[in-house]
C-alpha cells in the first residue's frame, strides 16, 4: 500500500467526518428554531423566515457532494430529506442535487417512498421529471399513487413532461378521484392532457366548463385559450 493512497483515504474520511458534522449543526439549528414555532403556526410560508438558509444549502451540498451516497446512514438520509422538505418555497436543494448529481435523485427518492415527508416527496417528483430515464419514470409512477394529493399532482405533471404513455390513464383517474382537493387535481390532469395532446381532453374539458367551482372553470377556459404554461 502507497502511502499516498492511505494518506488521500484519510483525508476522504476527515472531509466526510467533517461535511457529515457540520450538516447535522446547520439543520440542527433550523429544527431548534422551528421549535420556536407552535404546530398551527407552521403554515404558508413559515420556513422562509429563518435567516441562515444560506448556512443549510453549504451544508447539504458540501456534504452531498463528499459522502458517496452509498455509504450514507439511515440518519444522513432522514436529515437531507428534511432539509430538502423544509426548502418547499425555494426548491432550491432539490434542484441542485438534480443538476449535480441526478443519481443521487433517483436514490433519494427511493428513500423517500420509503421514510420521506409530502414535502419532499413532491419537490423530487418535479425534478425526476426533468430526467429522461426509466428509472425516473418508474418512480414517478409510484409517485402518481401517493397518498397525498399534491405529490400525486406533481408525479402527473413530471409524467406528461416525459410523455409517459401513462399519463391519460393516470389524468382520468385523477379526474374521478374524490378529494378535498379534487379542483386543483383537475387542474393538473387538464394540463397533463393537453401537453400530450390527448384526444380525451376535449371531454373533461368541456365538462369543466360547466363546473359550479370558479377555479377550475376558470382554469379551463386558460386551457381552452392555449393560455396555460405546460
Amino acid at each position: 500500500m502507497h502511502y499516498g493512497d492511505a494518506l488521500g483515504r484519510r483525508n476522504r474520511r476527515r472531509r466526510i467526518h467533517r461535511e457529515r458534522e457540520l450538516l447535522k449543526t446547520e439543520v440542527g439549528r433550523f429544527q431548534s428554531w422551528a421549535d420556536s414555532y407552535l404546530p398551527h403556526q407552521r403554515c404558508g410560508e413559515w420556513e422562509c423566515d429563518y435567516e441562515e438558509w444560506s448556512s443549510i444549502y453549504q451544508a447539504v451540498l458540501g456534504f452531498v457532494a463528499a459522502c458517496p451516497f452509498g455509504s450514507w446512514s439511515h440518519d444522513d438520509a432522514r436529515t437531507v430529506l428534511y432539509a430538502i422538505a423544509r426548502d418547499n418555497e425555494m426548491e432550491h436543494l432539490a434542484g441542485e442535487i438534480r443538476r449535480q448529481h441526478p443519481d443521487l435523485l433517483v436514490w433519494l427518492t427511493h428513500v423517500s417512498i420509503a421514510m420521506g415527508e409530502p414535502d419532499d416527496r413532491w419537490q423530487l417528483a418535479a425534478e425526476l421529471g426533468r430526467l429522461a430515464s426509466e428509472e425516473a419514470e418508474q418512480l414517478l409512477l409510484q409517485l402518481a399513487h401517493d397518498q397525498d394529493e399534491y405529490v400525486r399532482r406533481k408525479a402527473l405533471s413530471a409524467l406528461a413532461k416525459l410523455s409517459s404513455p401513462a399519463v391519460e390513464e393516470l389524468a382520468v383517474e385523477a379526474w374521478h378521484r374524490p378529494d378535498p382537493h379534487q379542483q386543483w387535481a383537475r387542474m393538473a390532469a387538464l394540463s397533463a392532457l393537453q401537453q400530450i395532446g390527448s384526444p380525451r381532453l376535449e371531454a373533461l374539458l368541456t365538462e369543466a366548463e360547466r363546473d359550479p367551482r370558479k377555479y377550475l372553470r376558470e382554469f379551463a377556459e386558460r386551457v381552452r385559450r392555449g393560455d396555460i404554461d405546460l
